[in-house]
């Protein structure tokens, strides 16, 4: 089985709070998720969406990879997602329709109520936990 069918699971941890579990699809944009994997262990401040709670940010990630020919705009609860335009990683907390197209690169497998609890600032830290071959 090739690589590019490969699922690559996740673990975001929001330090004193709790842990997410998010599986990266690397057939979705694979240039962006190569550079992502090669920088994991990542621990980033994470905030959320100017005066909302729309998604989770995790700004200063230095993957600068642009869009990819399946880049979208309309973007779902629990989806992880690179925005190219301005270099950060998203966790998608309510269906929403953005306002450029980003990179889906996967998706939070676990309960999303923990990031809920977090505050502007918080340190995040993304590992890889193992990877399964998908069918």
């Amino acid at each position: 089985m090739s690589q590019s069918s490969m699922n690559i699971f996740i673990k975001i941890q929001l330090y004193g709070i709790g842990a997410l579990k998010a599986k990266i699809m690397r057939h979705l944009a694979p240039i962006t998720i190569d550079k992502f994997l090669q920088k994991l262990p990542l621990v980033l401040r994470g905030r959320f969406s100017f005066k909302s709670k729309k998604y989770w940010t995790l700004p200063g990630v230095e993957i600068f990879k642009g869009l990819n020919e399946s880049a979208i705009s309309d973007l779902e609860k629990g989806d992880i997602v690179y925005n190219p335009k301005t270099d950060e990683i998203l966790i998608i907390l309510e269906d929403q329709n953005f306002p450029n197209k980003v990179n889906k690169m996967g998706e939070v497998v676990s309960d999303l109520s923990p990031i809920l609890k977090a505050r502007n600032g918080l340190s995040t830290k993304i590992s890889q936990l193992q990877t399964v071959k998908s069918s």
